[in-house]
């Protein structure tokens, strides 16, 4: 997927490689099709959220029952370029970034790298318990365990920012502002809504923040609008516009 694509090029292009593939190609389908409907159509969203959140962790379990080499979440054809770790992990961390980038406003990025931390050193324990370390023959291990690595990095701090707002049934304090404009963000694949939204609460410059088509249209500038200000469930402060 999209980390692969920043492994080294001779990492790429060596065409001495054997077919390795893992034996869960039926969760890697279920990865792809519940993550893609979690990213564009994220309804229902809490159940969604956390049937994808699992994939990972069922993933590494499942596939870790006889403790294989970490290689074994690689698939490697003879192409090329056809290098990938396992789909039950890349394509629920992607998709989980991209949902929470777009749904929740943090307050400090700070809190999301400590709290994310935590949740990517557990990760990687649970990782380390249940598959081995790549073979010391292996020339690319290296490159191959930190294709592995990264791509749980990305899901680790995604989720525990995810677990954070989704689960979080804290009271929001609520402060009241006025939508100074409006304005829309095109990309290859999303396009996100924006209200700009004067100073509020400790914010003290006016600011964008992202919202659904559906409010987008139906706030105008001028109006006032209110925003809910979050604890978090794992201590990172998030908010956005109701």
């Amino acid at each position: 997927m999209l980390l692969n694509k920043l492994m080294p090029k001779p990492f790429k292009q060596k065409k001495s490689y054997k077919v390795v593939t893992h034996k869960l190609d039926w969760l890697e389908w279920i990865a792809i099709g519940l993550s893609l409907w979690f990213m564009f159509y994220p309804h229902p969203y809490k159940a969604l959220f956390t049937v994808v959140l699992l994939l990972p962790i069922l993933g590494l379990i499942i596939n870790g029952i006889s403790r294989p080499s970490l290689a074994s979440l690689i698939t490697i054809t003879k192409k090329e370029d056809d290098i990938d770790v396992a789909d039950f992990i890349d394509f629920p961390a992607i998709a989980i970034s991209f949902r929470v980038l777009i749904d929740y406003e943090y307050e400090s990025f700070f809190s999301i790298i400590k709290v994310g931390t935590v949740g990517f050193i557990i990760c990687l324990v649970l990782l380390s318990l249940t598959h081995k370390r790549i073979d010391h023959g292996n020339k690319d291990r290296f490159w191959m365990s930190l294709l592995i690595i990264a791509n749980i990095a990305l899901y680790s701090y995604a989720a525990t920012y995810g677990i954070n707002c989704v689960y979080d049934t804290s009271e929001a304090k609520i402060y009241h502002t006025k939508v100074l404009g409006k304005s829309i963000s095109r990309g290859r694949r999303s396009t996100t809504y924006y209200l700009r939204v004067k100073p509020w609460g400790t914010h003290r410059e006016a600011e964008k923040i992202s919202v659904a088509l559906s409010q987008y249209s139906a706030t105008s500038i001028g109006q006032t609008v209110n925003i809910d200000y979050k604890k978090g469930l794992l201590g990172i402060p998030w908010y956005f516009i109701e």
